[in-house]
């Protein structure tokens, strides 16, 4: 039987969840300030597929591929090896 909680604990305040496009910019500048490489280029979002996964190219270097998702787990922004993104 489960126990009540105590009256410290319901006087629990939780502060406002983010704005959802406030998160995408900020992991978004995370990510570019994490660029394996200068120069990076920007890319009008094109549909590409890394390994099994569908997301989208937004800027890429010499070497690497950004690429940003939107699934179950949230937004996600990563660099990937140019080598194994594929345009759609």
């Amino acid at each position: 039987m489960p126990l009540s909680p105590e009256p410290a604990e319901k006087s629990a305040v939780l502060s406002p969840l983010p704005q959802a496009s406030g998160t995408r910019d900020t992991a978004r500048e995370d990510a570019l300030r994490q660029a394996p490489g200068r120069p990076v280029l920007m890319l009008r979002p094109a549909p590409v597929k890394v390994r099994a996964i569908t997301c989208h190219a937004i800027a890429y270097t010499v070497t690497h591929v950004l690429v940003e998702r939107d699934d179950d787990a949230g937004y996600q922004a990563s660099w990937e090896a140019s080598w194994l993104v594929r345009r759609l």
